[in-house]
């Protein structure tokens, strides 16, 4: 078995300090893409997203632009989404972690799917090394490494897999930066626009400017700063310091950067921690329950697994869940069972569109008899 040397190490405490840039989507997937080859063997990379919701797919590749058409690309690989070998795969078994193609069939059986002649066939790739990402349950992204000559070794397996977790919480907070920040023209115009929720921070954890948004935000969820004081309340100032560090470890792989999350009532307050150069920025970003407990009390379920139910429904993952629950993300696949179980239901996404549609009969009580 191939180990990851001293070098690889250093290259991918690197990769992950630089993943973790102020980005908007578009950037990180372009950095994304050139970044992959320094830890990494392999010719060239593909970066791809799936959406189930009737979004337009996203193809990205190092070797894509130099194709007179990639948006053609786009739409075959998403046209051919469902006989991929390894999408099947992680359909069947909610498993994302780094596979090679004859993991699942060999070249010969590969080279006769419509998948190869109409999509890899052009791109002239034999070989490829991917793994899979399930960001929510609408968005899948997988991430591929390609070459000619011979099969993947262990080593690009153990690194794909190092790196899943911290490619998912770039990609969430550069879609949280898209979100709140449209384009970024500045930080000087985040500053100026108080619907910025954004504060600037040292090492030391010490407010070097904040927007009046941001300040108005942690006050709301009862995180109070003193006036005159520029240094952050402590249960902030020390996941802020904690996090800093991480991502300056010269010879460690990071632990993924996640959001701190403040739960009041049924609004939550996430808080993200992204770098601009050298320069560390917390966006935050206040999320609130699809449907309050009333709504969803018809279905039959204790207060714990409504109030599980309710955060999938808005789209939050089993960690997040734990986090605003304060249980372990193991409890929450429990509480989810137990879900499925009493509405007689296989998985989130069903359960999600009974919650939804519960919790839109409740509001609007006469929709059924239009």
């Amino acid at each position: 078995m191939e180990h990851l040397t001293g070098k690889d190490l250093r290259q991918l405490s690197e990769f992950l300090r630089e993943l973790y840039q102020l980005r908007t989507h578009e950037e990180f997937t372009t950095h994304l893409i050139a970044a992959v080859p320094s830890i990494t063997e392999g010719e060239f990379t593909t970066y791809n997203e799936f959406h189930t919701n009737g979004k337009e797919g996203v193809v990205k590749s190092d070797q894509i632009p130099h194709i007179s058409n990639p948006g053609l690309y786009a739409g075959i690989i998403n046209h051919y989404a469902n006989e991929h070998p390894f999408l099947a795969h992680l359909q069947r078994t909610k498993d994302g972690t780094a596979k090679v193609l004859s993991d699942f069939l060999s070249e010969r059986e590969f080279r006769r799917t419509p998948l190869f002649n109409e999509f890899y066939k052009p791109l002239q790739i034999p070989y490829l090394a991917v793994m899979a990402i399930a960001v929510d349950q609408h968005t899948c992204i997988t991430l591929s490494r390609h070459r000619t000559g011979h099969e993947f070794g262990e080593k690009t397996r153990r690194t794909l897999n190092t790196i899943r977790p911290h490619v998912l919480q770039g990609f969430r907070n550069a879609m949280a930066v898209t979100h709140m920040e449209g384009q970024l023209a500045t930080l000087h115009q985040a500053m100026e626009n108080s619907q910025q929720a954004l504060l600037a921070v040292t090492p030391e954890g010490r407010i070097k400017w904040a927007t009046p948004q941001a300040f108005a935000l942690l006050k709301q969820y009862g995180v109070r700063i003193r006036s005159g004081d520029d240094g952050l309340p402590s249960r902030l100032r020390d996941w802020t310091i904690h996090q800093q560090r991480q991502l300056d470890a010269p010879a460690e792989v990071a632990i993924p950067i996640s959001p701190l999350e403040i739960v009041r009532g049924n609004a939550s307050l996430s808080i993200r921690l992204v770098r601009n150069g050298c320069q560390s920025l917390l966006l935050l970003a206040e999320a609130r329950q699809p449907s309050n407990m009333a709504e969803l009390s018809s279905l039959g379920l204790s207060k714990r697994e409504t109030e599980t139910l309710s955060w999938v429904a808005q789209g939050k993952t089993n960690p997040e869940i734990g986090t605003i629950l304060g249980i372990s993300p193991r409890t929450v696949q429990k509480h989810l069972e137990r879900i499925y179980i009493k509405l007689g239901v296989e998985n989130r996404h069903s359960a999600t569109r009974v919650a939804t549609e519960t919790a839109q009969t409740c509001r609007n009580p006469n929709s059924l008899d239009a």
